[in-house]
């Protein structure tokens, strides 16, 4: 054993003295699973910001995983598995039908295919959806099983490796982001996803170990200061630096900002590790977190797929005010409770706890710990940045959108539908992608857009059969060049744009390697939509340079 793993102990029962939960980490997980749900229903970017929850949960699950190790290392992956696959199972039950009651789909056409339909048993990686147009919604939720799965698998690896160089092991995490944002090594193929996932959000498990091996507070409060403020800024830089042109600033499509935020935020709330004595053991705040923290996974599951119904109430609202989205985060609330009142005792069963329609809550002290004296001034400090750079993104974001939305259009002006709201009302696989081709399912990881040798700095990356709703402003006319990503297939798709309904124009199938030149003339329309359809099996299509010209 490295010398350096033999002080684990003594450091562990320093940090976590005595037995039971502990609240301060139950309480964080608790409010990152709300955040979760609350940004799917509302889309606030600025959430991610404020509150990088998937970081923390990863960072809270390296701590427990470590802990775990240090106790029983031989039942630690079978343990973690044994209370998240149960969870998983009953969700696939009932979602994997659905989606095959419409057929096998793109990814499961061929009979070979089939074979991946297991990893809804094991997700190793990430398991494919059916035929159904809603389809990638239940799965794309996944991406978190299946990393959370890799990483307690090679727990006992990377645990190992970390207190041997916690340094230069956190170091390299920490740039791996980095590494991929500029292609110095690439993994194609099934596991492009899982490894950006990785590169992301490896930095913040890691930081789970040190803080569950006191190597958090043992680092000198004015160098710690310094280096989780110096971690914050390069996130904040790269995220308003690469946001700023689309004023995009949702740390979930910038994945070096993302990983650098997230550790930074993690580093400063494990670190703080207060005992929350303002929350009364047994009373109603905390049986509430302890309810959370008992049907985390199956919250955590079922919430997604009803952002499937959004949509179409969205679309019937026509324009993307806080009403929509008010409505959105009570359909996903709603059935969410429906879900988990539903299945939440699958859990149960996980934990070997007699099923419960509600679970019966035992909530008492738990383990105190015994964080940094100065930890809720280093906390507050850290959100009110947070807070401050969330405000600058959305006023800027707001900037960006009221120049290009709200000024009056001068002769042949072009707006750009990147450049605009719009809903995707349905996509073969994964969300519509701006200014980029559709990769898969997991946001911006397409490609530069290129069609018949020509590239194209604007437009919308689909996957068929496709339809995408826009908003036009006042403008006389729509214009798109149209194509499919040779890329992604060799087929032929149908393009059609509708307006208010009709079908204005639509195509011949178009091959791979071929664009055709679609003008609309509009006038006073209240929405148009985008549609593909496929003749020769599923494909990645293109809107290029999809722009409303407007005259005076």
């Amino acid at each position: 054993m490295h010398p350096r793993a033999r002080v684990v102990p003594q450091l562990v029962a320093q940090v976590a003295p005595g037995k039971g939960r502990e609240r301060y980490i139950d309480a964080w997980r608790a409010a990152a699973v709300v955040r979760v749900v609350v940004y799917h229903g509302t889309g606030l970017g600025w959430l991610t910001v404020v509150f990088p929850a998937m970081g923390l949960m990863f960072a809270l699950a390296g701590s427990l995983t470590a802990q775990s190790l240090d106790r029983s290392p031989d039942r630690v992956v079978r343990g973690r598995l044994r209370r998240l696959l149960p969870p998983l199972w009953a969700y696939a039950l009932i979602m994997l039908p659905l989606n095959l009651a419409h057929g096998w789909g793109p990814f499961l056409d061929e009979p070979r295919e089939r074979i991946d339909l297991l990893w809804w048993v094991l997700p190793v990686k990430w398991p494919p959806p059916g035929a159904a147009e809603w389809g990638w919604m239940t799965t794309a939720v996944l991406w978190y099983l299946v990393a959370y799965l890799w990483l307690v698998v090679l727990s006992p690896v990377t645990l190992r490796v970390f207190r041997a160089w916690p340094v230069p092991v956190l170091a390299v995490a920490l740039l791996l982001p980095v590494t991929l944002h500029y292609q110095l090594f690439t993994i194609a193929g099934s596991f492009e996803s899982l490894t950006r996932d990785l590169s992301i959000y490896l930095g913040c498990w890691l930081i789970g170990y040190a803080h569950r091996d006191g190597l958090l507070h043992r680092i000198p409060a004015r160098v710690f200061a310094v280096l989780v403020t110096g971690c914050a800024a390069a996130g904040a830089v790269w995220l308003l630096w690469h946001g700023a042109a689309r004023g995009d600033f949702d740390l979930n499509h910038h994945p070096v900002a993302n990983g650098w935020w997230s550790a930074a935020f993690v580093a400063v709330v494990l670190r703080g590790d207060q005992p929350m004595a303002w929350i009364r053991p047994g009373g109603r705040l905390d049986r509430w977190i302890a309810l959370v923290n008992a049907r985390a996974v199956t919250i955590y599951l079922w919430h997604f797929p009803f952002l499937g119904i959004a949509p179409l109430v969205y679309a019937a609202a026509g324009d993307a005010t806080w009403s929509s989205r008010t409505v959105t985060t009570l359909i996903v609330v709603a059935g969410t409770v429906v879900a988990t009142l539903a299945f939440g005792w699958v859990e149960d069963l996980a934990a070997r706890r007699p099923p419960r329609l509600v679970p019966a809550v035992r909530s008492g002290p738990g383990a105190v710990t015994a964080g940094d004296p100065n930890g809720r001034g280093l906390l507050a400090g850290f959100l009110g940045s947070a807070v401050a750079l969330s405000a600058v993104t959305v006023w800027w974001a707001g900037n960006v959108t009221t120049q290009r939305e709200e000024r009056q259009p001068t002769y042949e002006e072009i707006q750009y539908v990147t450049d605009l709201p719009y809903t995707a009302v349905r996509n073969g696989l994964g969300p519509v992608e701006r200014d980029r081709t559709n990769g898969g399912e997991d946001p911006d990881d397409g490609a530069p857009i290129v069609l018949a040798g020509v590239a194209f700095e604007r437009g919308l990356g689909v996957h068929t059969p496709s339809t995408v709703r826009l908003y036009p402003p006042a403008c006389e006319r729509f214009g798109v060049t149209v194509g499919v990503d040779p890329v992604h297939g060799d087929g032929a798709a149908e393009f059609a744009v509708v307006v208010d309904g009709v079908v204005v124009v639509a195509t011949d199938p178009v091959p791979a390697g071929e664009t055709r030149e679609l003008m609309v003339e509009l006038g006073d329309v209240r929405h148009v939509d985008l549609v593909v359809e496929d003749r020769s099996g599923p494909l990645a299509a293109v809107w290029a340079d999809a722009r409303f010209i407007c005259t005076e």
